[in-house]
């Protein structure tokens, strides 16, 4: 009498695993279509966006005591702290009461929206009211050299294509899946911490929350499922494609990165970079594997069946 087998799937599974499959590869075509195409313009953390240039202030005249402004977060926001014994009005009609502190967006002074030269220098100016005195602010928007926009699309292509093309050659392709989707998560989560980090006009816990999003359910679906599949069960890898595939769309926006020369990141430009190019490459590459890898095991249950 013939043992049984320990099938991949079982019958029934088999039949899930063949629609989840085409399910995945569908949904993962049609998101990331509408990221490119219909999504809204590409934001990090806080609402900050990738620049061309950095902006800074130069002065604020005549001096009042008590009277501090700065640019912050890359001159995407102003910083006023009010330690004078008056009101100070900004831009706008917004009154700074004595001792208070207020972040605003000036359109003089942000370098979002705007195309600034590497190399070129565009001075700024605004005026404050410091009870009854006129305060004038000036600074600058300092462009920066643009990254090799090529080399980094071709980066994440490469590790996608690369990462399908391994799966196919692998019999355990769900092991490699595995760990290819926990390094994506891994990925995301510092991507994230890092523009979380990079803000400095709102609370961390509530910023951060804010910018992961739906990756509050990809994390997790990556991390378990990765776990599970380690211990051999199939339907770990479903949920690893899942939470792959969502890694991937969400952080397809933020392929700014690759144009832009000044990142709304807490750490080297190129780090932020390399972050995008594994979540967005290793993300998309398992979810495309993993339908695939589904596919082999359905059809693996059904000859051993």
């Amino acid at each position: 009498m013939t043992p049984p087998h320990r099938h991949p799937l079982t019958a029934r599974q088999s039949s899930a695993a063949r629609r989840i499959a085409r399910l995945f590869s569908v949904l993962f075509m049609v998101a990331g279509l509408l990221a490119v195409t219909g999504g809204p313009a590409a934001a990090h953390a806080g609402g900050l966006t990738a620049t061309d240039s950095r902006g800074s202030v130069v002065s604020v005249s005549p001096a009042v005591t008590g009277l501090e402004v700065a640019a912050i977060e890359d001159g995407a926001r102003l910083r006023l702290r009010n330690g004078t014994t008056g009101p100070v009005t900004i831009p706008g009609g917004v009154t700074v009461a004595p001792g208070a502190e207020h972040t605003w967006a000036d359109e003089a002074a942000t370098p979002d929206g705007r195309t600034v030269a590497a190399g070129e220098t565009i001075p700024w100016t605004i005026t404050l009211d410091a009870n009854g005195t006129p305060v004038t602010v000036d600074g600058v928007l300092i462009g920066e050299e643009r990254p090799p926009v090529v080399g980094w699309w071709a980066a994440a292509a490469l590790t996608g294509a690369a990462l399908v093309l391994l799966a196919r050659r692998l019999r355990r392709a769900d092991l490699l899946l595995a760990a290819a989707g926990g390094v994506a998560a891994l990925s995301s989560i510092v991507h994230v911490t890092g523009s979380t980090l990079a803000v400095e006009s709102a609370p961390l816990a509530g910023t951060f929350l804010s910018a992961a999003g739906i990756n509050l359910l990809a994390w997790p679906l990556i991390i378990g499922g990765a776990v599970t599949a380690l211990r051999g069960r199939a339907a770990g890898l479903l949920a690893v494609c899942g939470g792959a595939a969502l890694t991937a769309v969400f952080v397809l926006p933020d392929v700014t990165s690759f144009h832009r020369a000044v990142l709304p990141f807490a750490g080297p430009a190129d780090l932020e970079r390399i972050l995008v190019v594994l979540a967005l490459g290793l993300g998309a590459g398992v979810a495309v594997a993993g339908a695939g890898v589904l596919r082999d095991l359905a059809r693996r249950a059904e000859e051993t069946v």
